[in-house]
């Protein structure tokens, strides 16, 4: 209910949310407990976290609310055990610069899909599968069932989206409503435009962010007589390969005094922003080639790092926040930092060339090239190839090539695409005879933010000319990146002259398991496998160099390291490091921190 519009009560008293937006997914949940410690130990009260729909659904169509990071019951469990509330955002859609926003990548595979609309039968009936099973995890763990969940999110940042469909938001209210949940929220811009249409009649207006009273009119405006709330406060902002270093937005220490001197409720997003490991990074729709994506580490300059240490922001928010609690508040000291090591410098061997353990071909039933999404891959690489006639020096001219390739004509490498800078055409050199044209495409995340969410398809997509030509017939080779497949790889003979690209493999020893930076400055572009997990993608544009390792991934004894380097071919020295990169890299003349 409102008091004075604006504030929350909470059996019958006002009660302030203070909260922390972390995401289990995105730590190791051996971590979880520790990162919750450090949200109660600066004073807030509540966690705050999304549910990634696409890292649950399991390629049969299961959904896995159980394994590792994935466990929801566990980290409700926890956050209850603590003592903090919890603000559910279960999307479907979530945005978080998270492959896809957190939507299954399957729903691209018609290529006239639309996305977070009635108007889609095949999306909602496969968000209605999701929504049925993450509510029966949730439901026991509701407030009123003497839970922790005090209010669940509906959508995300529907007023951001190119085609606002209220029926959709009505249907969501409904849809949670019927299982018994509530009170609701939802989480937009703080501008009329933003929440015109899609703030609903009883349900809590969230601001992304609400920094000042001429925020909390707009809301009162738009949706009168519910409280409103600060739901995504940025201590820091979101990087894109290429982009300058990770940096905390200093401002935040006053919102957060503003809010405590006000009485306001507020959620810190991210408070602690983890790790994309995999393939779970994201990117935005934006720079020449309207396509930015997103590093693996989302340390996002919170208050606590990727690592899960806390700087001097967090020391700072933390004695504002004190000071304004009453005396009787029992806020714990901060938890100590976890442990990290270094690893001396090591060389792995080569494993195979990029181009040995390539699978058979599969020829497309259609004339164009087909995308990942058709034949079901999510991100990884493929080998599309056909054959060019005879003639002068021509350019070949790409649609779409999303998102990274190598471009190569009777083995020869021709030309490199890269989609963040607009690339699309490659000159072929003069064939004296018909030739074979071979493209190895590596993707990268599915844009997160944004309607070109919906076009956003993986490898060749749309037609490809020679000349005037349109080139037909094409095979696949397709390599999904599987962290079996790598596990197993055979041993090749190892990289040929001309190919580039290779599977190295490095077996280190540790005494002494603890955290680590993988320090992969000396590659090109590629992935990690640390005992058959994917820690994530590297690449050298930076800003990040090393890759976090925590301690649960390693073992006592032998490790068994993979990289897959697209482009070296020699094998270079790796090393553990204590702590991420933090030089600069290439900065934009933009400020990256929260600049919408």
């Amino acid at each position: 209910g409102g008091e004075g519009n604006q504030e929350f009560m909470l059996n019958g008293k006002p009660f302030q949310i203070r909260g922390a937006e972390m995401h289990p997914q995105r730590i190791p949940r051996e971590y979880w407990r520790h990162r919750i410690r450090t949200a109660k130990a600066m004073g807030l009260n509540t966690i705050a976290f999304y549910v990634f729909w696409n890292d649950h659904e399991q390629p049969d169509g299961s959904f896995d609310f159980k394994t590792g990071n994935r466990d929801l019951e566990g980290f409700l469990k926890l956050c209850q055990e603590e003592g903090m509330w919890v603000l559910f955002r279960p999307g479907p859609y979530a945005c978080g610069e998270w492959d896809l926003g957190g939507l299954p990548h399957y729903l691209l595979k018609d290529p006239k899909a639309k996305l977070r609309t009635t108007e889609d039968a095949k999306f909602m009936k496969a968000q209605t599968r999701y929504l049925e099973a993450v509510a029966r995890v949730a439901e026991p763990f509701l407030a009123k069932n003497g839970g922790p969940i005090l209010m669940t999110q509906l959508e995300n940042e529907y007023g951001s989206y190119q085609r606002k469909d209220r029926k959709y938001m009505e249907w969501l209210k409904a849809f949670w409503s019927r299982k018994g949940f509530g009170p609701f929220y939802t989480s937009d811009g703080a501008g009329e435009h933003f929440l015109k249409g899609v703030v609903l009649p009883d349900v809590a207006v969230g601001l992304d962010p609400g920094l000042n009273d001429g925020h909390w009119k707009v809301a009162n405006k738009c949706n009168p007589g519910v409280p409103v709330f600060s739901s995504e406060t940025y201590p820091g902002w979101l990087r894109h390969w290429g982009e300058g270093n990770w940096a905390p937005t200093p401002g935040v220490v006053n919102h957060v005094r503003w809010f405590m001197d006000k009485g306001r409720s507020f959620s810190l997003f991210v408070f602690h922003g983890g790790t994309n490991f995999g393939f779970s990074a994201g990117a935005n729709n934006g720079g020449p080639g309207k396509y930015q994506p997103d590093l693996t580490s989302y340390d996002y300059g919170s208050p606590v790092d990727e690592q899960g240490r806390m700087n001097e922001y967090y020391a700072q928010m933390r004695e504002i926040i004190l000071e304004k609690l009453p005396p009787g508040a029992a806020v714990p000291e901060p938890p100590a930092d976890i442990p990290a090591m270094e690893i001396p410098e090591f060389t792995p061997a080569v494993h195979a060339g990029l181009w040995e353990n390539l699978p058979k071909p599969f020829r497309s039933k259609f004339p164009q090239p087909p995308y990942f999404e058709q034949w079901n891959q999510n991100q990884g690489i493929a080998v599309y190839s056909t054959a060019v006639p005879a003639g002068p020096p021509e350019t070949l001219e790409f649609t779409n090539v999303n998102d990274y390739a190598q471009v190569y004509l009777d083995g020869e490498l021709v030309g490199m695409l890269d989609r963040r800078l607009g690339q699309k055409s490659v000159k072929l050199p003069e064939r004296r005879k018909p030739g074979t044209l071979e493209i190895l495409v590596e993707a990268m995340g599915h844009i997160n933010f944004h309607i070109s969410m919906e076009s956003d398809r993986k490898g060749v997509y749309g037609p490809v000319k020679l000349g005037t030509r349109e080139l037909k017939n094409w095979t696949v080779r397709a390599l999904p990146l599987k962290a079996d497949s790598m596990v197993r790889a055979p041993k090749g003979k190892g990289p040929s002259q001309k190919r580039e690209g290779a599977h190295f493999r490095a077996v280190v020893n540790i005494e002494e398991p603890q955290d680590t930076f993988l320090d992969m400055s000396r590659y090109v572009k590629g992935y990690v496998w640390v005992n058959g997990i994917n820690v994530g993608r590297y690449w050298n544009v930076g800003p990040q160099l090393r890759l976090y390792v925590p301690a649960p991934f390693l073992k006592k004894g032998e490790n068994v390291i993979d990289i897959l380097d697209l482009h070296e071919k020699e094998p270079k020295p790796v090393r553990g490091m204590k702590e991420r990169n933090k030089e600069p890299g290439k900065i934009n003349t933009k400020n990256l921190d929260n600049q919408w």
